[in-house]
């Protein structure tokens, strides 16, 4: 009995190794592998220079892509060939991306250009505002809000605001100086109260506006400057420029840390010092 069972074994064995259906069945895409051995495209370089600009400048954009078969930059330039430059001159700041291929096989990379304010053509001065934590360089609108800046001017120009603190502060709404000295001392504009003016200047991200004791009143020597739009202000206080330079120092000053005196405002628990306000030209 046990010799016919090893005769049948023997012969069961045979059979199946004659037999590819013995064989493990393999499972999935017959091409899963199929990519395997193509290179995936490389991005040598991919720059734009200069990376900051004024708008009505331009720039050059320039790249180099290896082992691609097609290369395409958004933001309306389009496909390109695998290495080469583009002038460009866009309006606002833009981040473009170079994307390259080879047989569905993608590789990306980005560059971003800076655009700032228009170029100041009007002939207005800038108000460059030396702090602790960093300068603001602000276009003052003489053109349109002559009364207010002709008065900041002047104060600038015999030093008033120099050793004097940001004494008011709050993130998303303004920071405020002009008023005191670091030990709490009060200082006064010894000109007084100018008319409170108005014109089409609105109260945007880093505008330049003149602190007083309420709407349409005109103020004296105390300013703020616009962290984010405040367009509630509009028409009820005297914006007479804006913060071209140094928003960043503007978002850090209104971030630092303050006791809340009720209406998410109160003074920096570290003194934020204005070294000096100088006036420069365009």
């Amino acid at each position: 009995m046990k010799k016919q069972l090893v005769i049948i074994g023997i012969i069961a064995l045979l059979v199946c190794v004659g037999l590819s259906g013995c064989n493990e069945q393999k499972t999935g895409n017959i091409n899963e592998n199929a990519n395997e051995n193509i290179i995936s495209p490389t991005i040598t370089s991919f720059t734009v220079t200069p990376n900051t600009i004024n708008k009505g400048e331009t720039a050059e954009l320039r790249w180099v892509v290896m082992d691609a078969t097609s290369a395409f930059i958004d933001n309306g330039i389009g496909g390109v060939a695998l290495s080469g430059n583009r002038i460009i001159s866009p309006t606002e700041t833009t981040v473009y991306i170079l994307t390259a291929s080879n047989s569905g096989i993608q590789t990306a990379a980005t560059t971003q250009i800076i655009v700032k304010n228009d170029k100041n053509t009007s002939g207005n001065r800038i108000a460059v505002i030396d702090t602790t934590m960093g300068t603001i360089r602000v276009e003052l609108y003489e053109d349109k809000m002559p009364i207010t800046t002709v008065n900041f001017i002047k104060l600038v120009n015999d030093g008033f605001y120099n050793g004097l603190i940001f004494h008011r502060i709050g993130a998303n709404f303004m920071i405020q100086a002009g008023g005191y000295y670091p030990n709490g001392t009060r200082k006064s504009s010894p000109y007084g109260n100018i008319p409170f003016e108005t014109s089409d200047v609105k109260h945007v991200d880093g505008a330049i506006s003149m602190a007083s004791t309420g709407s349409k009143a005109g103020g004296s020597a105390e300013f703020f400057i616009c962290d984010g739009a405040q367009t509630f202000l509009d028409g009820n206080y005297a914006a007479f420029g804006v913060t071209i330079e140094g928003l960043d120092v503007v978002r850090s000053i209104a971030a630092e840390p303050h006791p809340d005196s009720g209406d998410g405002t109160g003074k920096p628990t570290t003194d934020i010092i204005i070294n000096s306000i100088t006036i420069v030209s365009s």
